[in-house]
């Protein structure tokens, strides 16, 4: 049948975006085979294909075995737990490391966590939400449900390694793919500046796959700072320069620095274009999160920035725009590629 093959380096990335975007065929089992990775897919098209062509991922056929017996187990474990359908369960939880993220709640969440941790013997704790995401670091309240107790979680993604408290911290490992996408994108010996860059995930791939740039990682958090130097350490990156503060006031250190910004904000990133513009040298590359309806995701967001850098004689070029994925029922996060020159400088 047709499947996705990845090589192992990136297959976290490309098993991120095959969720995210619910192309895969979950009746059947991933292959493993040498340093490839066979994902087995229910549909694809020819712009999923672009876009999976950055992890280096082809089109390629494979003979998978059907995931009957694993079902079967579950359902059976389903049925004797009185939990609900059995189609569910692949859409209840997310996994960073060794720990399941759950939505469930009450007796539901018990017997979500027995059943993850009975078909997956890598996950050893699992937690629940306590609410959505709030507060200028973006973080949640999470509790207990069975397994380890502990908050700490240790996460390996596109070749990098990540520790970090996930109650003090903010990391979604649904952005694999995007952060491989722009580190696909930097170039060596450019000076990058990544915004809100948390633990670090997009500064240190960035940095690992190209030794030759400088990275300015900007983090307000305390906590998340505080992971993010023990990330630098962990993954032995010389090339990083972890800041700690308001990027709003550390764009003064960096004037005309940046070759390339990742602004990953999606709720408040328009408010930081001015430290965008601040740091930007002629030609710069901006990666730029936003929420949006689903409905004409891109217009306002283009139309804003535009007049933002016109008022700072600036002129914005696009070069892409995707959906990175589904928020909710009527929102989407979306993410504008674009280059800033001095008007006159343009033709």
């Amino acid at each position: 049948m047709i499947c996705i093959r990845a090589n192992k380096k990136n297959a976290e990335a490309t098993r991120a975006y095959l969720n995210v975007h619910k192309l895969m065929d979950k009746q059947h089992k991933v292959v493993r085979r040498n340093s490839f990775i066979y994902f087995p897919i229910s549909r694809i098209d020819d712009k999923a294909m672009q876009e999976l062509a950055v992890l280096g991922a082809k089109r390629s056929k494979m003979r998978f075995r059907r995931s009957s017996a694993r079902k079967e187990y579950r359902q059976t474990l389903l049925r004797k737990i009185g939990y609900p359908e059995y189609n569910k369960i692949t859409k209840s939880y997310d996994l960073i490391g060794d720990t399941a993220i759950i939505d469930e709640r009450g007796e539901n969440a018990k017997k979500l966590a027995q059943v993850i941790m009975s078909v997956n013997r890598n996950v050893k704790r699992v937690i629940r939400k306590n609410g959505a995401v709030s507060g200028i670091y973006r973080t949640r309240k999470f509790s207990h449900v069975a397994g380890e107790r502990g908050y700490n979680v240790r996460y390996r993604e596109n070749g990098i390694i990540l520790q970090l408290d996930i109650r003090k911290s903010f990391f979604s490992p649904r952005l694999s793919y995007e952060r491989k996408r722009i580190s696909g994108l930097a170039k060596d010996f450019e000076n990058v500046v990544v915004l809100f860059a948390g633990v670090g995930p997009f500064a240190l791939l960035i940095a690992k796959e190209h030794k030759n740039s400088n990275v300015v990682a900007i983090e307000l958090n305390r906590s998340a700072y505080g992971s993010l130097l023990d990330n630098i350490s962990i993954n032995g990156l010389s090339n990083v320069v972890p800041v700690l503060g308001d990027a709003k006031k550390k764009a003064r250190n960096y004037r005309k620095f940046a070759d390339r910004i990742v602004m990953p904000l999606p709720k408040d990133a328009y408010n930081f274009l001015g430290s965008a513009n601040e740091m930007a040298r002629n030609g710069c590359v901006v990666h730029y999160y936003a929420f949006s309806k689903s409905k004409d995701p891109y217009s306002s967001h283009m139309k804003r920035i535009r007049s933002f850098f016109s008022r700072h004689g600036k002129v914005v070029r696009f070069n892409s725009k995707r959906i990175v994925r589904t928020y909710s029922a009527s929102e989407v996060e979306i993410v504008l590629d674009f280059r800033v020159f001095r008007q006159q400088m343009v033709k």
